[in-house]
């Protein structure tokens, strides 16, 4: 636990963050009714993962995950006392949607990848009909990524550039950001043009329909050449969670849901660090009991914390453990 509350406080504070949620299935909740859908969300920082398991869906628990004032619906305060900014990458969703639209400093990004497959199931779902319009879809996202993987070489290579090499990265960033911008006027012409058409198909309308209510966060991306174009990190990030869910069936009560969300949360920030999640585990465990089996806290607790780690602790972490 004080791993995991260590984890989370310094997934709170990330600049941005990758977002999703999955159901969790809780057999005996404490209220003592019968089985309950709760619902396991994910964090993803830079150097974090932070899972966090809630009966409810609601803006609450992005609410008090983010720092967003319930009330107000504004981010709360830096630690500086000045204002926050925070971009959320996730699958639109009506909780981030709004969110997105109160708190001021809050950005919402979303899934290219989402969208496509939307067009892909539109071409699925009436392949004779639409396989011409699904395929030119399918061409013109990926142009879009291509535009996107450009600009965010060429920011990255504008960012510190070399004396000599100014000019060249800043006329690099800006064809970057012309590339960028021909592309979405091609997928914007071709959305407004086809949303026009008369007698489109059914699958076709719906398509066009979740680009067009997914259309500010896809290009609000162009400010954002450092953040993936689709939430595709978040979504194999809580992959690990649904096999272990299908397995079990999910928790026998809602203690046992958040501990499983405590222990996702640890093992996946090791993991993201690159530990060898038996070693690490073992490590602080051991520590642990020579702590007279009591948590650890203070500098014995962020000894172990990936991000304040020494260099020789995480290549021993690194390592498989010994054999026997």
């Amino acid at each position: 636990m004080p791993l995991a509350d260590a984890i989370a406080e310094r997934n709170r504070d990330s600049w941005h963050l990758h977002a999703d949620e999955t159901t969790w299935r809780v057999f005996c909740p404490g209220d003592g009714d019968g089985p309950a859908r709760w619902w396991l969300w994910v964090f993803i920082g830079p150097d974090t993962v932070c899972f966090v398991m809630d009966p409810s869906r609601s803006g609450a628990v992005l609410a008090r995950h983010a720092g967003i004032d319930e009330q107000t619906g504004q981010l709360t305060a830096g630690e500086d006392g000045g204002p926050r900014r925070l971009v959320i990458s996730s699958d639109v969703h009506k909780v981030h949607e709004s969110a997105g639209k109160k708190a001021d400093g809050l950005v919402n990004l979303y899934c290219a990848a989402h969208v496509r497959r939307h067009f892909v199931r539109a071409g699925d779902a009436s392949p004779v009909q639409l396989k011409y319009r699904t395929d030119a879809w399918l061409d013109r996202i990926r142009d879009l990524y291509r535009a996107h993987d450009e600009l965010g070489a060429a920011w990255q290579d504008a960012a510190v550039p070399a004396p000599h090499r100014k000019e060249a990265t800043a006329a690099r960033l800006e064809k970057a950001h012309a590339a960028w911008d021909d592309a979405i006027t091609v997928i914007d012409e071709a959305r407004k043009k086809q949303m026009q058409a008369p007698g489109l198909a059914e699958p076709a309308k719906k398509a066009l329909a979740t680009l067009d209510r997914e259309w500010d966060g896809i290009t609000a991306h162009r400010d954002y050449p450092m953040v993936s174009l689709d939430n595709n990190v978040a979504e194999r990030q809580i992959r690990g969670p649904v096999v272990a869910r299908k397995n079990a069936g999910g928790s026998h009560n809602g203690d046992t849901a958040r501990n499983a969300a405590v222990i996702f949360t640890v093992t996946a920030t090791a993991a993201m660090a690159g530990l060898n999640l038996l070693t690490y585990l073992t490590a602080y465990l051991d520590q642990c009991g020579r702590n007279g089996g009591k948590p650890l806290a203070g500098p014995a607790l962020e000894r172990f914390l990936p991000w304040n780690a020494s260099q020789e602790d995480l290549r021993t972490w690194a390592q498989p453990p010994p054999p026997g």
